[in-house]
């Protein structure tokens, strides 16, 4: 049942990824960065487990046409979750810095927002690469010859 490439299961793979990693970091924002609001917390949940489901989706693109080159996961899988790290950066990058810098202090290079499109980026990486190898990956994810 599970070992034919599916759609389904990669997308099944990269939500339950994205849950597991954001309820973890849920668990640990409290000890972390004590100033976050619950809303944020339930966010980065949301957030990691949409990420995870559109790294799942785009499994099924391995070639760009229009430039005619192939679109391995490793490239694939950082490409959209730092794309979407840095759509969230764009929206949060007072209220992330300012908790960060309380956290890290004022004088540390951890204290930049643009530490979540480096998270983003390696989620999306880990993220393709369990996709992919667990459900495979291309075409034959969407095309079934059992039918």
């Amino acid at each position: 049942m599970f070992k034919n490439p599916s759609l389904i299961m990669r997308i099944t793979y990269g939500k339950t990824l994205g849950f597991v990693l954001a309820g973890g970091m849920f668990l640990l924002f409290p000890n972390i960065i004590p100033e976050m609001t619950t809303a944020y917390k339930w966010g980065f949940v949301f957030y990691y487990t949409v990420i995870g489901a559109m790294i799942g989706l785009t499994g099924v693109m391995t070639y760009v046409p229009m430039i005619e080159i192939p679109l391995p996961w490793w490239f694939r899988g950082p490409w959209i979750g730092g794309w979407m790290g840095f759509i969230l950066m764009l929206f949060i990058y007072d209220e992330i810095g300012a908790m960060l810098i309380g956290f890290f202090g004022d004088s540390t290079f951890l204290s930049s927002p643009l530490w979540l499109i480096v998270d983003a980026a390696l989620f999306g990486l880990l993220a393709d690469f369990i996709c992919t190898k667990f459900a495979g990956e291309g075409p034959d994810c969407v095309i079934n010859d059992n039918q």
